[in-house]
């Protein structure tokens, strides 16, 4: 039995080596602040949308999110959905589309706003979050202008959205509102993803199952065969 399990172990961990390389996260110069969010929040994933639609939608879309998929996982009515996140501008089956009109991020900041509804898997949690509260003002106190510049990103052409949140907000309070955003941010990216964890468990334990069954059928069939 022992080397039947050492030879199911590398075969896992060979099967499981290129996905830890397709996803192994990149390498940056900082240490990225733990977003800690939780997408089974529905109280934080509510205002991280209001949020969203409030910061990020102005310039960003969310291509691949319905209003009316938002409000059935939200819990939200179809007429709140619009109300709260669309300003009774769209419909509840249209896309959540930026509200600037084409061309006016490529004449403002030299650059078309990236869409957002992947940028949690593209980036991680833990990037976004850092990303928003590392905002830092350059030349303050100097003779030139005090510009915005991000530790994460720098010369990032996004300005400091948050900025009138964070002046009156206190530190607490300005955590859990980045928190919040990077959570809805982490749920549009993968709308599915707290029923694949339910299935998850499940499936694995389906598996050790079957590969007990298998293992004792496996040396019922050899029991009298001579080696």
């Amino acid at each position: 039995m022992t080397s039947f399990l050492s030879r199911l172990s590398l075969v896992l961990a060979a099967m499981l080596l290129p996905v830890s390389m397709v996803f192994a996260a990149p390498s940056y110069n900082i240490t990225f602040e733990k977003a800690n969010n939780d997408i089974r929040d529905k109280e934080s994933l509510q205002r991280g949308a209001v949020l969203f639609a409030n910061y990020c939608m102005v310039c960003h879309s969310a291509q691949y999110m319905r209003y009316n998929r938002v409000a059935r996982d939200l819990g939200w009515t179809d007429e709140e959905v619009v109300e709260k996140l669309a300003y009774n501008q769209r419909v509840t089956v249209d896309y959540m589309m930026t509200f600037m009109e084409d061309g006016v991020s490529q004449s403002k900041f030299g650059i078309q706003a990236p869409d957002l509804s992947l940028m949690a898997r593209l980036k991680g949690n833990d990037y976004i979050y850092t990303f928003l509260r590392g905002y830092y003002l350059e030349n303050e106190g100097e003779w030139e202008p005090a510009i915005w510049n991000n530790k994460v990103l720098t010369g990032t052409s996004m300005p400091n959205v948050l900025e009138g949140i964070q002046k009156h907000a206190t530190p607490e309070e300005f955590d859990q509102v980045t928190r919040d955003l990077v959570n809805f941010l982490d749920y549009i990216a993968e709308p599915n993803k707290v029923e694949r964890w339910d299935l998850g468990w499940k499936v694995i334990l389906f598996l050790l199952v079957l590969l007990l069954l298998t293992y004792l059928l496996k040396r019922e069939y050899w029991r009298d065969v001579k080696h």
